[in-house]
């Protein structure tokens, strides 16, 4: 025994061994090392914030935490429990963190500036170590002194020496700005290990993998997992033998390695949740000394411990087994005890299955059994693994049985039993009936016997009856308000109360008319407390509980008398909301109805009526007592089986634009008169219908000429719609019907009947037809894997009406990928949303919604790649889109009605092509047009037009603005991505804004703004504004706002702003003859320069009045140096710069007082030559001039000292003429790159 003693000493010894100078924990684990699986909380989240990321335990234990929330670095020195030190200054959202056995603590610091720092020692201030170009998600340094970066935005691992003073970093892992799946290729990475043979182990999120890239190679290996799963794994470490360990993120568990392969170690249920054996996202984690694991539960905002267990390695062998996923391995003595999943006294009888995050049920329900086998007011049901089905036949005091798939009755007990009103079986065939309403008591029939044993005494009927894992039986004590259990373990018959106080309340601690019961594995008891609308969760030995479904329960669902719960596979709730006549089901994007979503009490195949318990199948097909009808519904789990959409929804940018004058597609012979329905599907194949012929013509990509001319069965058809496989749904509402012409064929076969016309389709991602009757004002849809043409109504109550449940005359359709519906609700003026299985309507946009956008008869919507909504706005002519700055008209922006090119006169239905291009049903004009794309830029918030060598601007100008709006000697002029145009009225103090198309301009009013010059829009949309004149600063107005930041300290007016692509911010200060620049948002508004030394001069590091500057994508900087008559080109990090052209160039052209300066796509320079007052342009063929040749003056053609100039998206110039007062645009004539333009 003494031996046995000092043998577990020396394995505990050996499992906490250190490798010398290495700062964190390896333990030696023997193969079976088992963890409490219930954790302690270390740190809350008053202690360690809202969604700590960060974590590292060094080898004296103590332990680091990354505070994401309140910018700390919380630390507990020697195990304690209690903090010891807390690092605030400096940090900003500080992410990953690594300590060094010296205790200096390197900290992902991105959220200031991008960079990681080192905090040493008891210092109160850092120093950077590394600078990045995105947020480090992971941070280790390794036994060479190398610290390494998981670059999370840019898809790679990059390390830089600590022992050298170059603050340069190399790419160890992944191609920069490239995610990929390949060996070579990473997306987006997180946590990191090297270890001491220096192989870098990655957790390569996105791609649900761990890659091993061996020391000094580039192509990673991909380590098995065998049978383990992951899911968007976060962090990866070492044990002492080379074993890896796993955050699992999106799985919510932790997972461990050894000679025996992977396993769960941690969190093993697979769910959500904040219970001590559960996670919520964790993210990174780290062993102590002694095999403790710490984890960051990241959305549960806490530090949770799992202690190791000593005693699991307490039988030894000695195991020399060779593993595929260690990186050294030595013959130790280990244990050879094998981990074995949790035992219950119990094998669940009952089906949870796993469902996907949209599962669905078909809404037809068909009646599994009548009132005649049912009888009257059915209550209770219970189906087995086996899928045999339980009905407690109330009425006739029956219990009824059929085995799995059969509809003819099994058995029937019927002896002995009074009204009862639920039922339990167990694996083992044995029957729990309540037959308390009577004879104060549950019953027992053993499997296959005529008699029945009495196992419970309680005071009342039992409205349901459950059997946990640890053979506890519950009952639900509906006129006592309370959960009654007693142990079936034993032979005594009493019960003692697992909740409710006997009284009726509110409280935590009370139920009010308590019905369905769940208990989970963890014993959390789950109530229908219907009397008080909600569900509670009693924690294992609990009395007092948590609200979890319910109207006081934020951000659930309100409940009429919940009357069964139920959870799936997952641990997800499933609700028989029985007021509301409905089925709840919830997942990871919350509550929603799933069932008779009406919410109508009736008996049709889509209705219930006052249901009161269910069931699922092994197969998630559920079974429902539906109460007031008198009978048990079925209905079908639709597979889950995601069907991609058959319609393009192109990436746009932010500032992406489209020509305004379109071209015809098809003309009133093709699309015929008052045209509705077209579709353009996701390979360009465009399908309209024409209502006159009723005919819908196919147009393959590229084509003018119909392919396909679907023809017969139709009535006037309305909308069309076609699948990826090319069957086509047209609108025969005329006919009472939706009829389908499948691929290739030259018949129809009806889908839907219908009571009138359909004006929008939509099929979402299970295959369900959505469709507005828009004369009925409904919305209905039907799943299209069966055979039935009935539909059940998603929305609108058959009555025109403004109300949330009702629509007036509703049209276009959207459902996204969490079945949440969009509906343009034409009379009414408005966009209506309705989330996942509800009747009542958000009001998005137009009526009813403020600060989005007026509209007039909506009548198509649609949605690109980032979600961004597209409208068709009839009654206004126009197309409407939305993006980050908010909604903007698209086309036919005057909103009046015409025929012109760039008019529209009652559009309809519109579609994408999956180049960007619109397509759009013009209803009163009787054709179909084509919009075409103009610019899509995703990484600039201004135009860079790309011109030919040979590109023309018509000589003549038109006013764009005169005097009279932006006043006497404009300056500044900038034009964002969208063709909004900005001027600042020097005079007024204000900044004028004209939207694309509109020739009325916005006057913005600033408060404390004095002479401004110059401005700039970000990509967020907010403005930057010269306000250097009276006050010495810049301001930053944030987008839609009026709310003012000072963001650069500056002692002059800004002649010139600009912000580069790494969110610089530059400014030229023309009477200071400098340029500066500013980090934007790295906590300080103080300068540094940028180019000039201050004093006016012509040597390469001075400049003389600068005014105009613009920075390239590599952020070279060009100077209009006024004073000097030419243009400076200064490098990246350098001060002294190179005339590129203009006094002291090589170029033999000549420059006079240069104010202003732009690059095109191709880098070709513009110049305002304001004293010349002309626009000069380069080329690959030199510089000419392009604009105001003729000399000064104030024609249309000429110029009088110009100032600025910018391009929209289609290459027209618009230029600040400041002698003129007045902003002059130019339209580009020709941009054509033939050297033959003309043949």
């Amino acid at each position: 025994m003494i031996l046995f003693d000092c043998l577990n000493v020396w394995l505990f010894i050996l499992i906490v061994r250190q490798i010398t100078g290495i700062s964190y924990n390896q333990p030696k684990l023997c193969a079976n090392a088992t963890w409490n699986q219930t954790a302690i909380t270390f740190a809350s989240s008053s202690m360690v914030g809202a969604n700590p990321e960060g974590i590292f335990v060094d080898a004296n234990n103590n332990v680091y935490v990354a505070d994401y929330t309140d910018g700390k670095i919380l630390i507990w020195l020697n195990g304690s429990s209690t903090l010891t030190r807390s690092i605030t200054s400096g940090l900003n959202s500080p992410l990953s963190l690594f300590v060094m056995d010296n205790n200096d603590i390197y900290v992902g610091n991105a959220y200031s500036g991008n960079r990681v720092d080192k905090w040493a020692w008891n210092a109160t201030i850092s120093v950077p170590a590394m600078y990045t170009c995105d947020d480090c998600q992971g941070i280790f340094v390794d036994i060479n002194n190398m610290l390494y970066c998981s670059v999370y935005g840019h898809h790679q691992v990059i390390y830089q020496s600590l022992t050298q003073n170059l603050n340069v970093w190399s790419n160890v892992a992944g191609v920069s700005g490239t995610a990929g799946s390949t060996s070579t290729t990473l997306n987006n990475p997180c946590g990191i290990f090297v270890d001491i043979y220096l192989n870098l182990y990655v957790a390569d999120y996105r791609n649900s993998r761990i890659q091993k890239f061996a020391s000094g190679q580039l192509n990673g290996i991909t380590i098995s997992t065998g049978s383990i799963i992951l899911d968007l794994p976060t962090s990866v470490v070492l044990d002492a033998d080379g074993y890896l360990f796993i955050t699992d993120f999106n799985n919510v568990r932790l997972i461990g390695s050894g000679p025996n392969g992977f396993r769960c170690i941690a969190a093993c249920s697979g769910s959500y949740g904040s219970s001590s054996t559960q996670l919520s996202y964790p993210n990174a984690f780290m062993f102590d000394s002694y095999g403790n694991i710490f984890v960051a539960d990241m959305s549960n905002n806490r530090i949770q411990k799992f202690l190791f267990l000593p005693n699991s390695c307490n039988t030894t062998t000695t195991t020399t087994t060779t593993s595929a996923v260690a990186t050294t391995m030595t013959s130790v003595i280990q244990a050879t005890i094998t981990s074995t999943p949790m035992s219950f006294l119990n094998v669940i009888s009952f089906n949870q299955p796993k469902f996907g995050a949209y599962a669905a049920w078909d809404s037809i329900g068909f009646t599994f059994a009548t009132s005649s086998i049912v009888g009257t007011s059915p209550y209770g049901i219970f189906v087995d693994t086996s899928n045999t089905v339980y009905v407690a036949n109330k009425a006739n005091n029956q219990i009824r049985v059929w085995s799995s798939g059969s509809t003819i009755l099994t058995r029937n007990i019927t002896s002995g039993v009074t009204s009862p009103y639920s039922i339990f079986a167990t694996i083992t065939g044995d029957i729990y009936v309540d037959n308390g309403y009577t004879n104060n008591r549950v019953d027992k029939w053993a499997s296959n016997r005529s008699i029945s044993t009495s196992v419970m005494q309680v005071q009342g009927a039992c409205y349901d009856l459950f059997i946990d894992v640890n053979n506890t039986l519950y009952c639900s004590l509906y006129t006592l308000n309370q959960v009654a259990i007693k142990s079936l373990n034993g032979n005594s018959s009493m019960w003692i109360v697992a909740a409710g106080t006997a009284c009726n309340g509110s409280t935590s601690n009370s139920l009010n008319n308590p019905r369905g019961i769940f208990v989970d594995t963890n014993l959390n008891l789950y109530v229908a407390d219907c009397g008080n609308d909600r569900v509670q969760l009693f924690l294992s030995r609990q009395v007092t509980a948590l609200t979890v479904a319910g109207s006081t329960a934020t951000g659930t669902i309100s409940l009429n008398c919940p009357s069964d719960v139920a959870l799936d596979g997952d641990g997800y709730l499933f609700i028989v909301d029985s007021g509301n006549n409905r089925i709840i089901g919830s997942g990871p994007n919350g509550f929603r109805c799933i069932i008779a979503c009406a919410s109508t009490s009736g008996s049709a195949s889509t209705q219930l009526s006052n249901p009161s318990t269910f069931s699922f199948d092994s197969y998630g097909n559920i079974y429902v007592t539906d109460q007031s009808n008198n009978r048990v519904q079925k209905f079908m789990s639709i597979p889950n089986t995601t069907y991609p959409l058959s319609f393009n929804q192109p990436n746009f940018c932010p500032s992406t634009t489209w020509y305004t004058d379109a071209i015809t597609f098809a003309n009133s012979s093709i699309a015929g008169s008052g045209i509705f329905g077209i579709f353009v599907s996701i390979n360009n194949t465009v399908y309209v219908a024409n209502r006159d012929n009723t005919v819908v013509y196919v147009f393959l990509e590229g084509s003018v000429i119909s392919s396909r001319n679907i023809t017969s069965g139709s009535n006037s058809p309305y909308a069309v719609y076609a699948t990826l496989s090319g069957d086509v749904y047209v609108d025969n509402g005329a006919n009472s019907q939706i009829n389908k012409w499948a691929v290739n064929t030259n018949s129809s076969v009806t889908v839907m009947t219908v009571n009138n016309g359909i004006e929008g389709f939509f099929i979402d991602i299970s295959n369900t037809l959505y469709c507005s009757i828009t004369w009925s004002h409904q919305v209905v849809k039907k799943w299209l894997n069966d055979n039935g043409t009935t539909f059940t109504l998603v929305a609108g109550t058959g009555s025109a009406g403004s109300s949330a449940t009702q629509f007036d005359y509703p049209s276009g359709l959207y459902v996204d990928t969490q079945f949440n519906v969009y509906v343009t609700d034409c009379n009414n003026n408005r966009i209506q949303f309705f989330p996942s299985g509800q009747i009542v309507g958000i009001t998005k946009v137009g009526n009813g919604a403020t600060g989005t956008i007026t509209l007039s008869c909506p009548h198509a919507i649609t949605f690109d790649a980032n979600n961004y909504m597209f409208l068709i706005d009839s009654s206004n002519n126009r197309i409407i889109g939305s993006g980050p700055y908010g909604f903007r008209c698209l086309f036919g922006c005057t909103t009046t009605a015409g025929s012109s090119s760039s008019q529209l006169n009652v559009p309809r239905t519109f579609g994408f092509d999956s180049y960007g291009n619109l397509f759009v049903s013009d209803g009163d004009n009787n054709r179909v047009q084509k919009f075409i794309l103009a610019s899509n830029s995703c990484s600039i918030s201004y135009s860079q037009p790309t011109f030919c060598y040979n590109a023309l601007w018509y000589s003549n100008a038109s006013t764009f603005a005169s005097s009279s709006t932006i006043g006497t000697l404009p300056y500044g002029i900038f034009i964002n991505g969208i063709n909004t145009v900005y001027v600042p009225n020097r005079v007024s103090n204000t900044i004028l804004s004209w939207p694309q198309g509109s020739t009325t301009s916005t006057s913005n009013s600033y408060s404390n703004l004095s002479n401004p010059y110059s401005l700039f829009m970000s990509m967020a949309g907010d403005i930057y504004i010269d306000n250097g004149y009276s006050y010495g600063r810049v301001d930053k107005y944030i987008f839609n706002t009026s709310n003012r930041v000072t963001v650069m300290n500056v002692n002059g007016s800004c002649y010139g702003l600009f912000i580069d692509i790494s969110n610089n911010l530059y400014c030229s200060l023309k009477n200071h003859h400098q340029v500066v620049k500013l980090l934007l948002n790295n906590g300080t508004t103080i300068p540094t320069i940028a180019a000039g030394n201050g004093s006016a001069g012509s040597l390469s590091n001075m400049l003389n009045s600068p005014q105009g500057i613009y920075v390239d994508s590599n952020l070279n900087l060009y100077i209009a140096d006024s004073a000097n008559n030419r243009i400076q080109f200064i490098q990246t990090g350098q001060l002294n710069g190179m005339t590129i052209v203009g006094n002291g160039s090589s170029t033999n052209f000549i420059l006079n007082y240069p104010t202003g300066i732009v690059l095109d796509a191709n880098g070709y320079l513009f110049i305002v030559d304001s004293y010349n007052h002309r626009i000069v342009a380069s080329s690959y063929y030199g510089f000419r001039c392009i604009v105001g040749c003729s000399g000064g003056g104030s024609t249309a053609s000429k110029l009088s000292f110009p100032q600025s100039m910018a391009f929209d998206s289609y290459g027209n110039i618009y230029v600040t003429d400041r002698n003129n007062s007045r902003v002059q645009q130019f339209t580009l004539e020709t941009n054509n790159c033939s050297k033959f333009p003309y043949i």
